[in-house]
């Protein structure tokens, strides 16, 4: 696990770029304290760097940017393939010689030996940067999930590339504009969706795409995998069969997640995933199992002692931490530089608290992620469902009719619920309700907020196949599961310098679990009837069976209490007013509204706090000009 960053120019004096390298290297020493190493070409117009955290190959031979043994490919790599040792076997059939023990080095074989397209053997989590001497052309390629972060900087002249967004700003070679449709982007789902960063000219490499720079300057991206086309191969199993080859992929794709030369432990929080991923490691494991968890002082979100419960049963060496607000307040200062762009997800709280604890005892952390995505666990699911069951109960000429009457009414105050019992009422594709449940501000606030009419910036999950379970599942996967789940747990892991596994996406348990027909998902075990099925043959069901948490924080207990002065620090009305961003009445009036009780508003005003943390961190004193 590593950072990785580099340049290509192209019909530019490159020395700029170069000099930035160092830099660029050293923003990202959290992601890789083992080991750094810096390479160029020889007239300067190429530059790689790496960051290290050893994890297979403690040796040097496992030191990076690496040169292929043919000279024609040099490589970073931020990630593990946990089936290089099957493909190292193949490639020695084909000639190929191995000095060191690491992927790394097979991996850069498979690229000598296949071109880029070899990326479709690899089966893990990655990030990777070839540059190909003998053409000139620059490749970037990232996992099939988006496990691995991969932002990149174009202007036509220059591609620019890193593991996070701060080893791009460490180059002094361009001036950071805040892009407004990134803006709204994060004020409508609580982070930002890719290809869009809070940047102009700043991307994220999509997930399941690879991308090349030719020598002439042509940037080209192909997409290589993709979950949504797993539905042309619809099982026809029983249940019974279609959970045991699930269970059986499932205890590959774990086993294959310990290949590691250090200790490997798991995040546990006592629901459903985690307990699985736990208890399957804990039965086929040579070893004693170490699990973590974070508990709160407040029961309402205390998931502590399920997590305990379920320990004892498997007996795993299982530790436990309570977060307390005083331990908010001093992680939150620091949020803005940990996410370095806006991100609202407050479970990166307990997140990086967990990731603190566990690296006292391990160098990699598996989190059970994605059953909600591929097995359809959500709440908000349940909503939709009921929502729409009610209302076609309504005749369409009755919802049609309220819906002209309360578009019509006066502007005022009561035009904010007006317009949203409109949306929730008027005749619009399943699809728009989805939207609805998962957002955290209606188009009429961001109008009011942002001071300018919003325009769309996602298409609905109507783009994807299947009914509307299948897609939610599947929007969610490509948009929630990569940008938010996966970046929460990159970076609070890599903070504390220890890699963080996902072992429920196995891009062969996705593909599986999209070919599985709805109704199995949520069957007469509930939400995610499967996984539900395969747990209780490990775990008693009276253990693990209770309603949903996730990993909430007790937010407006903390904003109103302990972590009330940092509503007044960075929400403070004359400081909103410099920025130009966010109209300061409208944040005044929801900051008020939370102080007296209300607490329909503590998620918003939660995005204006992180919204103005990253702010304050990265633009204040360089007050770079929204884009119109």
């Amino acid at each position: 696990m590593c950072g990785v960053t580099g340049y290509k120019t192209v019909d530019v004096d490159p020395s700029r770029w170069s000099a930035g390298l160092p830099a660029a290297v050293r923003a990202l020493q959290h992601r890789g304290p083992d080991d750094e190493g810096t390479w160029r070409s020889e007239d300067g117009s190429v530059g790689f760097g790496h960051r290290r955290l050893s994890i297979l190959d403690l040796s040097p031979l496992g030191h990076q940017p690496m040169t292929s043994a043919c000279g024609a490919w040099v490589m970073v790599f931020n990630g593990e393939i946990y089936n290089f040792r099957e493909i190292r076997t193949e490639l020695e059939t084909l000639g190929h010689r191995f000095a060191g023990s690491g992927d790394s080095e097979v991996m850069l074989a498979a690229f000598s030996q296949w071109g880029p397209s070899a990326v479709s053997r690899l089966l893990g989590m990655f990030a990777i940067a070839l540059w190909h001497k003998p053409t000139g052309e620059l490749h970037l390629l990232r996992d099939r999930l988006g496990v691995k972060p991969l932002y990149y900087y174009w202007d036509k002249r220059t591609l620019a590339f890193a593991s996070e967004l701060k080893a791009l700003r460490a180059f002094d070679c361009w001036t950071p504009q805040v892009d407004r449709e990134g803006v709204l982007d994060y004020f409508r789902y609580g982070y930002i969706g890719h290809p869009r960063t809070i940047y102009q000219n700043v991307f994220k490499l999509q997930p399941g795409h690879r991308m090349v720079l030719r020598a002439q300057g042509s940037l080209e991206q192909v997409r290589y995998w993709d979950a949504a086309a797993q539905f042309g191969k619809r099982l026809a199993s029983s249940e019974d069969e279609i959970a045991d080859e699930l269970e059986s992929l499932m205890i590959s794709a774990f086993q294959y997640r310990m290949v590691s030369d250090v200790p490997v432990g798991v995040f546990l929080s006592g629901g459903v995933d985690s307990s699985l991923v736990t208890a399957v490691l804990q039965k086929h494991a040579t070893q004693q199992i170490r699990t973590f968890t974070v508990g709160f002082g407040e029961s309402d979100f205390d998931e502590a002692p399920h997590a305990e419960a379920v320990a004892r049963h498997l007996g795993t060496n299982h530790t436990t931490r309570i977060l307390t607000s005083s331990q908010a307040m001093q992680i939150l200062p620091g949020w803005g530089d940990l996410y370095d762009e806006p991100f609202a997800d407050a479970s990166g709280i307990p997140t990086l608290l967990v990731s603190q604890m566990a690296a006292e005892h391990v160098k990699v952390a598996l989190s059970a992620d994605g059953g909600d995505e591929l097995f359809s666990g959500y709440t908000s699911y349940d909503g939709v469902f009921a929502r729409l069951n009610k209302l076609k109960k309504i005749p369409m000429f009755v919802r049609r009719g309220v819906a002209g009457g309360l578009g019509a009414l006066p502007s005022g105050d009561s035009t904010e619920w007006a317009l949203q019992l409109k949306d929730r009422i008027a005749p619009q594709l399943p699809s728009r309700h989805f939207d609805q449940a998962v957002r955290y501000f209606s188009d009429y606030e961001l109008t009011t907020l942002l001071d300018g009419e919003p325009v769309a910036t996602r298409p609905g999950c109507e783009i994807y196949p299947g009914e509307l379970g299948d897609q939610m599942c599947l929007w969610d996967l490509n948009h929630y599961m990569a940008e938010d789940i996966l970046t929460k747990v990159d970076r609070a892991t890599m903070a504390q310098s220890i890699e963080g596994r996902e072992p429920l996406i196995d891009h062969r348990l996705v593909e599986f679990a999209f070919s599985i027909p709805f109704h199995l998902k949520r069957g007469t075990l509930g939400s995610k009837h499967l996984l539900r099925k395969i747990l209780y043959k490990y775990v008693p069901r009276e253990v693990v069976d209770r309603p949903k948490q996730g990993f909430s924080v007790p937010l407006a207990d903390w904003l109103t209490g302990e972590l009330a002065p940092l509503l007044d620090q960075y929400l403070d009305p004359s400081r909103l007013r410099a920025q130009g961003i966010v109209d300061p009445a409208v944040a005044s009036r929801w900051v008020s509204r939370l102080r007296s009780g209300d607490r329909q508003v503590v998620k918003k005003v939660w995005l204006l706090l992180a919204f103005q943390m990253w702010h304050a961190r990265w633009m204040e004193g360089a007050l770079a000009p929204v884009a119109a």
